[in-house]
């Protein structure tokens, strides 16, 4: 996941003194060889993907923002190069420290809370919320499938649990606060993407689903990692989100074939899905009850170790 750093950013007032006028910067606009990230910065060529586009946008959008508002939420997440699940890659989110309250200005979307020194860091000369406090504010922002993307994101790249609990102790009385100490517990960052969360956090809302365990490893007679499933069930089935990384780093459907055929001669029974599985949560909790029923690993509602977080306990919408 690339934050934009290495895409070119130029202003209005460079493109002006190079020859360009307002005219020409519509007309590129319009013609797809440039876009607009923020009010007066542009890119050259078209738009990028949504998380790029962001980064952008919350680094033009910190230049010509008070010294007092910190990057946060997504933007901030965007910039530090945490994988997220939200749905808005448009708003650029600050904060600045304050009781409560907040204004919303086109795109710029100001939040006024309490904003300790622990919880800002400096990314490239601009303020933006820690990683830990970033998965809070996007957890409490959104639903308990968005908090757990957000907190295995934090755990991923080193946050420890000590470390979100004392942000979380900062936070003072926020909406959301019941949600996020359910899904706390919740957090593991063996989920090495946002699909392997979001499918994750999906499946702790189906009480017939059993907890599976996550980034199994198998290896051959000589000791070599011939396999690192992403989900086992019973021992028996494995789950395996099958998005984009996987497609980039060649795991083509010959690949697969080739892997699933060597899980089966090991007795184990795979099945996959993809992202617009997570998007259409029935067609995946369909996918997971048919290959767990033939093996005995459905369960009742009274056979899981713990009762399913309540996912309709109601965001930070603020």
């Amino acid at each position: 996941m690339t934050d934009g750093e290495s895409v070119l950013r130029k202003h209005r007032q460079e493109l002006i003194a190079t020859g360009g006028t307002d005219r020409k910067i519509r007309r590129w606009l319009n013609d797809g060889q440039m876009t607009r990230v923020w009010r007066g910065s542009y890119h050259q060529g078209k738009r990028l993907e949504p998380w790029v586009e962001l980064a952008l946008s919350a680094r033009a959008a910190a230049e010509r923002s008070g010294a007092n508002l910190v990057l946060s939420h997504a933007a901030a997440a965007a910039l530090l190069g945490m994988e997220a699940l939200t749905r808005d890659w448009k708003t650029v989110d600050f904060t600045r420290d304050g009781r409560r309250g907040g204004t919303v200005d086109g795109k710029r979307r100001v939040h006024i809370r309490r904003l300790d020194a622990e919880d800002i860091t400096v990314v490239e000369g601009i303020a933006v919320t820690t990683i830990a406090r970033t998965a809070l504010d996007l957890a409490l922002a959104g639903d308990f499938e968005q908090a757990i993307c957000a907190l295995d994101a934090a755990l991923r790249v080193g946050v420890t649990l000590d470390e979100l609990h004392a942000a979380m102790d900062r936070l003072g009385r926020r909406r959301g606060i019941a949600m996020l100490r359910a899904a706390l517990p919740e957090a593991d960052g063996r989920s090495e993407s946002v699909g392997e969360s979001r499918s994750r956090a999906l499946m702790l809302t189906w009480p017939e689903i059993p907890r599976p365990d996550l980034q199994r490893e198998f290896f051959t007679p000589a000791g070599a990692l011939e396999a690192r499933v992403d989900f086992l069930f019973g021992g028996i089935v494995v789950g395996e989100f099958d998005g984009e990384g996987k497609e980039k780093k060649g795991f083509d459907a010959a690949a697969r074939l080739k892997r699933d055929t060597e899980l089966m001669d090991r007795g184990l029974w795979p099945t996959h899905w993809r992202w617009k599985d997570c998007k259409e949560p029935d067609r995946l909790r369909t996918k997971l009850q048919d290959a767990l029923r033939p093996h005995g690993l459905l369960l009742d509602s009274s056979s899981r170790g713990k009762s399913s977080p309540n996912p309709g306990l109601q965001p930070d919408a603020r």
